[in-house]
């Protein structure tokens, strides 16, 4: 009897210890299938992964991630698609509890798909993301979320270091003209959180190789959008048989200033996505409807993108700095009086009782106008910079400009 319940035992204990190394197994199993909740801390956050940072999908896949601040102070942190494996042509969306709202193709490689996102101290965010395929075919990739930290000399760190971040402006966007300087003000754009400057602001100029520029915005990305202070002096027209800029007559004009004025600068120039709003409504163009009758500008691209090294600005961005349709303006930044034309955007504004195409432009007055795209019009170049690149020395003012050093 003795033995028969020493053997018993023997078979109980053995089977506890193979359960919790079964269970183990499982746990772990489970983690690198990204199939249990996956927590990790960098600096002052936390996060939680709720079904682990390893995503496997075939055909469509859903998960969550939570960031919780656990400090006393704001802080900022970016998004990070890694490991990207055997990805066919795939998509993916962002959103969260604070409007952003990110989607786009999901890239071949590591990629930051949003930098530089505000949280408040003690806050928590919780985003969904999802990824799609039209085919089949599984594919993998590690989400990584870390903290920001604004102690380095990468361009966008230094911007938001020299600047008070606001969350509202002191004129109403759309409708009133900024003429005092109100500073970099947080919103969202497809990307996550943008800056953005507003009013009569004096302390974005960046110098590269002698031209003087004005930073319009820091993107969604991380990277930052920059625009030509001055018009160039070639009048161009904005197309000859196609508004699409990417294959209209000024796009030449273009790359051949990129060319010849920052050549050898391309290093630091981001080849990014711009946004060339042809979205048509049944009265018109859907930007005209929002900007001159609705005023609600957006930084989110609700028309086609145009991908290139070299655009233009877009309506939304006249406004977001301080312009209004039909108003003059001297007094914010954009406002150049060297400027003795209009400059074309990239947003269509309206096509005529005659079926002639307008355009938005800058007019030379500092207001937000329209101008016929067959007629001749300025040119105001806009570049992005890469989010690694660094500045090397300035303080943004006129008389000393922020410059650039090269990734």
């Amino acid at each position: 009897m003795r033995t028969r319940f020493k053997s018993a035992l023997l078979i109980i204990l053995f089977l506890l210890i193979g359960s919790v190394v079964l269970g183990g197994f499982y746990i772990s199993y489970g983690h690198l299938l990204g199939k249990e909740p996956y927590i990790k801390v960098s600096g002052n956050l936390s996060i939680n992964f709720s079904t682990g940072n390893h995503v496997t999908v075939k055909g469509h896949k859903e998960t969550q991630i939570s960031i919780i601040n656990d400090s006393n102070e704001d802080a900022y942190y970016y998004i990070e698609f890694e490991n990207v494996q055997n990805v066919p042509k795939a998509t993916y969306k962002i959103t969260n509890n604070n409007d952003i709202n990110i989607e786009s193709e999901l890239l071949p490689y590591n990629a930051i798909v949003s930098s530089y996102i505000l949280i408040g101290a003690g806050e928590v965010e919780t985003f969904d993301i999802s990824f799609a395929s039209e085919v089949d075919d599984e594919f993998s990739l590690d989400i990584d979320v870390n903290m920001e930290t604004l102690e380095s000399s990468s361009f966008a760190d230094v911007i938001i270091n020299n600047n008070e971040i606001k969350k509202a402006t002191l004129t109403k966007v759309g409708i009133d003209v900024a003429t005092s300087d109100e500073g970099l003000i947080e919103a969202t754009d497809d990307n996550g959180t943008t800056y953005y400057f507003r009013g009569n602001v004096t302390n974005n100029y960046v110098l590269i190789n002698d031209l003087l520029f004005r930073i319009v915005r820091i993107n969604g990305d991380g990277s930052i959008k920059l625009v030509l202070n001055d018009n160039l002096e070639l009048l161009n027209r904005y197309y000859d048989t196609n508004f699409d800029i990417a294959h209209s007559s000024i796009i030449n004009s273009l790359n051949n200033w990129l060319l010849t004025s920052l050549g050898e600068y391309s290093d630091i120039v981001a080849t990014q996505k711009y946004c060339n709003d042809l979205t048509r409504t049944d009265n018109g163009y859907l930007a005209n409807q929002r900007l001159t009758k609705d005023n609600i500008p957006t930084f989110y691209c609700l028309g086609d993108t145009y991908s290139g090294k070299v655009a233009l600005l877009t309506a939304d961005e006249i406004v977001y700095a301080g312009g209004v349709y039909g108003q003059a303006n001297e007094a914010y930044f954009l406002y150049n009086d060297h400027m003795s034309s209009s400059a074309f955007t990239m947003t269509s504004a309206f096509l005529d009782g005659d079926g002639s195409y307008f355009a938005f432009s800058l007019g030379a007055d500092g207001s937000l106008t329209s101008t016929n795209g067959t007629s001749v019009a300025g040119i105001r170049p806009v570049i992005t910079i890469n989010k690694t690149s660094t500045v090397v020395s300035g303080d943004g003012s006129v008389n000393n400009p922020y410059i650039l050093g090269n990734n």
